[in-house]
C-alpha cells in the first residue's frame, strides 16, 4: 500500500489520527503513524517514509499531495516562507486543508476541479474509467 492511500476505499483524503496507547507511541518513533480516511472513516497505520514519493512536495499539515499554487498578491506569507520563495522554492497550496507553504520539491499531482468532478461523477455512476466512446 503506497503512503497516502486508504486500504479500505483507496481514497487519498487522509488526516492524521491521535496516537492511542504505548504500542502506537513506540511505532511512531520509527515512522509508523495512525491515519484516518475522511471518505470512509477507516483508521489504519502506515509507514510515513514511503521511498517512492520522498521527492515530491507534501502539505505539512495533512500530508496530501494534491497541491495548487498561491499568489503573494492574495496571501501575506510569513518571513520564513518569503525567504524560501526568494531562494527559489515553489509556492504550494493544499487544496484539502487550504494550507499555504513553500517547498523546493516538485509537485506530484496538480489539483484540478475538472479532474475532481470527473472522479466524483465516475464514482457515483460506478465506473472506473472516464467517459470514452463506446463501439
Amino acid at each position: 500500500m503506497p503512503f497516502g492511500t486508504c486500504p479500505s476505499c483507496g481514497g487519498h483524503n487522509l488526516r492524521s489520527s491521535k496516537i492511542r496507547g504505548p504500542a502506537e507511541r513506540l511505532q511512531s518513533l520509527i515512522g509508523i503513524l495512525p491515519f484516518r480516511c475522511r471518505q470512509c472513516g477507516a483508521r489504519f497505520s502506515t509507514l510515513l517514509w514511503d521511498l517512492a514519493s520522498w521527492k515530491y512536495a507534501r502539505c505539512p499539515n495533512c500530508l496530501s499531495t494534491e497541491l495548487g499554487s498561491w499568489s503573494e498578491h492574495y496571501y501575506n506569507a510569513p518571513l520564513s516562507v518569503r525567504m524560501l520563495v526568494g531562494l527559489g522554492a515553489h509556492r504550494y497550496r493544499c487544496e484539502l486543508c487550504r494550507q499555504n507553504f513553500a517547498s523546493f520539491r516538485a509537485c506530484k499531482e496538480r489539483f484540478s476541479w475538472k479532474k475532481r468532478r470527473a472522479a466524483a461523477q465516475n464514482a457515483a455512476t460506478g465506473r472506473d474509467q472516464p467517459d470514452k466512446p463506446q463501439p
